[in-house]
């Protein structure tokens, strides 16, 4: 056991944000390529479980930047209500799958709703704590934004399941139970990307106001997530800057002390009695010092 946690903390968390990503990327992308086989509600489920622990070990491994001891006891209160709301999800989808019923499948969508909401705050908070550009910065960036799209998903569904003609699906008949989730996941990234191709649209007042939200959120993010990442690459590149100007410097000075250190040794021994170096006496000429002869 002990084994298997330091594996998982050496090979897991520096990359931890990298596996929720390919978590979300995979819960999308699932059920619309097996939707219509008969393993496709077993497989998303398998899918929304992995999701949940991912995302779950992720928002427990915060970096501690600030005061240390409050951050200590909010990753306490984080750890507290992810797993409350993880467990809640977790037991309310074996439930839809064991006893399948029209209630359990809407308990299981509310209280997942809550925990990815929930994750997806602790996560976009993580993102404007970071200060430098990583590959995990960059993950936990399109994370958020995923995330975005799945939580405002998990709410359309919500509505649909409440208001049945909350949406219009472009005269096509209205989707069942089981396929409504590809579908109205279809709508909300389209909505969060404000492309808008019109083929679904939101009809009652509740969906026209998520779906406002839904596409006001994402094109701030975007926004505040573009500069500020602008500004964390030009102050490292600024800090880069400095330091190798700042290294150049100390390696002119250091050449120029060498020649000047050569200069001033030059003509002078070392006495070792006094740990001290004196001149050197002049040296007289024996010729000059020859009678001359008349």
């Amino acid at each position: 056991m002990g084994n298997l946690r330091q594996a998982i903390t050496r090979h897991f968390i520096p990359h931890r944000h990298t596996a929720l990503l390919v978590a979300i990327v995979s819960l999308l992308g699932v059920r619309p390529l097996i939707s219509d086989t008969g393993a496709g509600t077993a497989v998303y489920s398998v899918a929304v479980m992995l999701l949940l622990v991912v995302a779950l070990y992720t928002i427990q491994v915060d970096e501690l930047l600030g005061d240390r001891e409050r951050l200590l006891r909010q990753r306490k209160k984080t750890a507290l209500v992810g797993w409350t709301l993880a467990i809640a999800a977790v037991i309310f989808r074996l439930g839809e799958i064991v006893f399948p019923s029209h209630r359990l499948a809407t308990t299981s969508s509310i209280s997942l709703l809550l925990f990815l909401g929930f994750v997806t705050l602790t996560e976009l908070r993580a993102v404007l704590k970071q200060r430098t550009i990583t590959r995990e910065t960059i993950s936990m960036s399109i994370s958020v934004y995923l995330l975005f799209g799945v939580t405002w998903g998990l709410l359309y569904i919500m509505l649909f399941d409440f208001q049945p003609h909350a949406f219009n699906f472009g005269g096509t008949p209205i989707p069942s139970e089981q396929q409504v989730t590809p579908v109205l996941v279809y709508f909300t990234l389209t909505t969060l990307a404000t492309v808008g191709y019109g083929d679904i649209t939101p009809v009652t007042l509740q969906a026209r106001y998520a779906a406002v939200s839904e596409g006001i959120a994402g094109q701030f993010y975007l926004a505040i997530l573009v500069a500020r990442l602008v500004g964390m690459q030009m102050s490292q590149a600024a800090s880069h800057v400095a330091k190798d100007q700042s290294r150049d410097s100390e390696t002119r000075k250091r050449a120029k002390r060498k020649p000047e250190a050569a200069g001033t040794c030059f003509g002078r021994v070392m006495n070792p009695s006094a740990g001290t170096d004196t001149a050197l006496p002049a040296i007289e000429d024996p010729i000059s010092q020859l009678p001359l002869e008349n």
